[in-house]
């Protein structure tokens, strides 16, 4: 793996890389959206936008996965009606603590990804209970935790695996070199791209 000096210029070609990235995972992030809104999951409706938003962390700097956090959070306080930016504040916290986690103490592999998205997910529905249930006392809270919110939050880590798959797919077919992250993958990937500068 090839580490950038501070203030190294990317290659045209890595720009284009950068670029196809960021524009996949934009449409991940609208595709996981029209999930999310079409329902068709009924009670256990997952919400793919957190692990989501977890992943693309993971691979990614601070700064860019707190952007990619805030789109993640605002697309689903819109999907849910929540208040604008109740899930986004709480998201770009999430993944801006487990992109410095990759920086300085973990790797990035399944399990940590498996942790990681499981605390967003606990933080995100257990807000939800506190601050949309128990504060305003609505009638039947309980029914309402049991029904609808535990089943989302667990077909929301059931399927996290997969978008983390396809998160690490995409980044390892367009990755540049300017982020020092350790990998525990053992497929590769690490090759030089020709024509990089």
């Amino acid at each position: 793996m090839r580490y950038r000096a501070a203030g190294e210029e990317l290659s045209r070609i890595e720009k284009r890389y950068r670029f196809a990235k960021w524009c996949i995972f934009a449409l991940m992030l609208l595709f996981s959206y029209v999930i999310m809104r079409a329902g068709i999951f009924g009670a256990w409706q997952p919400v793919l936008l957190i692990p989501l938003a977890a992943a693309v962390a993971m691979f990614e700097d601070e700064l860019s996965s707190c952007i990619f956090a805030l789109f993640c959070g605002l697309m689903t306080d819109i999907a849910f009606g929540f208040v604008f930016g109740f899930s986004a504040v709480w998201l770009m916290a999430v993944c801006v603590v487990s992109s410095l986690l990759v920086r300085n103490l973990i790797r990035v592999n399944m399990f940590n990804f498996c942790v990681v998205a499981a605390a967003a997910t606990v933080a995100e529905f257990a807000m939800d209970y506190l601050f949309n249930i128990v504060i305003w006392n609505i009638p039947k809270g309980e029914y309402i935790l049991f029904a609808s919110i535990l089943p989302t939050a667990a077909a929301t880590f059931v399927l996290s695996p997969a978008v983390y798959l396809l998160v690490r797919t995409v980044e390892q077919r367009l990755r540049t070199e300017d982020v020092g992250v350790l990998y525990d993958d053992t497929d590769g990937g690490e090759e030089d791209r020709e024509g990089d500068a």
